[in-house]
């Protein structure tokens, strides 16, 4: 299965590699080209005498190449799948060369000796040695619990000290009276508050925002009521104690979720948005269960130029089974067995009414009042710019656009002033369109995460 040209583009780890990738999808650029069913291979001439080797497995996919670059997958591994795209005849079928076979029997070899190593690993530990493990563990995470206490009390005097002077003279401040208390919060061992604080100065300093002031002070609020959250911890239901455990900074492994039985389905990858944080790199990915209706947001990270672990392109289906992390109301999820991927139906799964996709965010912020962000799939909406951009449905009530969303105009062009169907975050006050499927086709916005 070769993904058209927008889902390869979307595999790209930035615009630069994207743009250089497609400057290399002509023949000119590549010779000695081949394919099987599962892999495709071929040598691009670069600026050396000796031809960079280009790779690539099908089924996840997954890219090789012996150029020096350290990103992932690197132009030549974008233009090398391009080129199949645009040009799949000049590709010979046949048995890969001695370069391509060792590299995917060595990802064959890779992939059963974890499996063999995840089983031993179970075998070999005896009850006393997870007995002191866990009691090790413990021992740990009393400490941590003790750390995070202090630090959420230093937060909350901060807050009400704030909420006492104003917000009128945070701007004069400057960045590093947030930087200051998040990094007391990193100290903490609570990086989740660190986070939401950092979220909360890129609002203050945001000038496009044209009510900061309104944002910054309901994310000022849900922060305190977080650290308010944690404070009462053993009085949550279990499943409300996960959530706000891991919004405060506690990881759970994914070892952990993938022992849970999972759900299976065929997912649909109906959007995406990447942001940047430093030097970290963050995508988040939604999936919806054709046959259940359910969402499952997928988080990946990546460091530098790194790529992704798993390749997600907007666009794009697979049959497979996901483990939801325990929440209130589960939406993260890791995939723990995924079939190969295969472009999107021409249909999405049913559409659920305003009514109804309102009313399940209403019944998710019941069970986890925390959720910042829920994804809506809007039918025959009809957007609208002016003075307050929205999209308008059939019986003309009307959803607000996100102030940070930054491709209207797009999305205006998409619709021709016809009706379409939208994907995207609703934070209960506007929507963050994510893609829009019109004509039988998904059309992925490249977002940048917004506030």
């Amino acid at each position: 299965m070769t993904l058209n040209a927008d889902q390869i583009l979307a595999l790209a780890p930035d615009a630069s590699s994207a743009k250089a990738g497609s400057q290399l999808a002509g023949p000119a650029k590549w010779g000695n080209l081949g394919r099987t069913e599962t892999a495709v291979w071929g040598e691009c001439q670069g600026s050396g005498k000796v031809p960079y080797r280009t790779q690539i497995d099908l089924g996840e996919p997954a890219f090789k190449c012996s150029c020096p670059s350290r990103k992932f997958p690197c132009k030549h591994g974008i233009g090398l799948y391009l080129l199949l795209a645009s040009h799949g005849p000049l590709f010979t079928d046949g048995a890969p060369p001695q370069w391509v076979s060792d590299w995917l029997d060595s990802r064959q070899q890779r992939s059963e000796k974890k499996l063999q190593s995840a089983a031993e690993k179970a075998i070999a530990t005896t009850p006393e040695q997870a007995a002191a493990q866990a009691a090790a563990a413990q021992k740990r995470e009393d400490k941590r619990d003790s750390k995070v206490a202090a630090g959420i009390a230093e937060l909350q005097t901060w807050l009400e000290d704030l909420a006492r002077e104003g917000l009128s003279t945070l701007r004069a401040r400057g960045p590093a009276f947030w930087n200051d208390i998040a990094a007391r919060m990193v100290d903490a061992q609570a990086a989740g508050l660190a986070a939401r604080l950092r979220r909360a100065s890129g609002m203050c300093f945001d000038t496009t925002l044209p009510d900061w002031e309104t944002q910054l002070a309901r994310e000022l609020a849900s922060i305190y009521l977080l650290g308010t959250a944690c404070r009462r911890l053993p009085d949550l239901p279990p499943e409300l104690q996960s959530d706000v455990r891991t919004l405060v900074g506690w990881t759970v492994s994914q070892e952990e979720v993938l022992a849970q039985a999972g759900v299976q389905d065929r997912w649909q990858v109906l959007a995406q948005h990447t942001g940047d944080n430093e030097r970290i790199r963050a995508r988040t990915t939604w999936l919806r269960g054709m046959a259940s209706g359910r969402w499952a947001m997928i988080l990946q990270y990546a460091a530098g130029t790194q790529g992704y672990d798993k390749v997600l392109a907007p666009g794009t289906q697979f049959d497979g089974e996901l483990c939801f992390y325990h929440s209130a109301y589960p939406l993260r999820a890791l995939i723990k067995q995924q079939d190969a991927f295969s472009t999107l139906d021409a249909s999405l799964a049913n559409a659920p009414t305003l009514d109804a996709s309102l009313a399940a965010y209403a019944e998710a912020l019941a069970r986890n009042p925390f959720l910042d962000r829920f994804p809506l799939v809007l039918d025959a909406m009809v957007p609208h710019a002016g003075g307050a951009p929205h999209l308008a449905g059939a019986d003309g009530r009307i959803i607000p656009l996100h102030a940070g969303f930054r491709h209207l105009w797009p999305l205006l062009a998409l619709s021709g002033g016809h009706p379409v169907t939208v994907i995207g975050e609703w934070d209960g006050y506007a929507i963050v369109p994510l893609s829009v499927f019109a004509e039988n086709r998904l059309h992925h916005f490249d977002n940048e995460t917004v506030a």
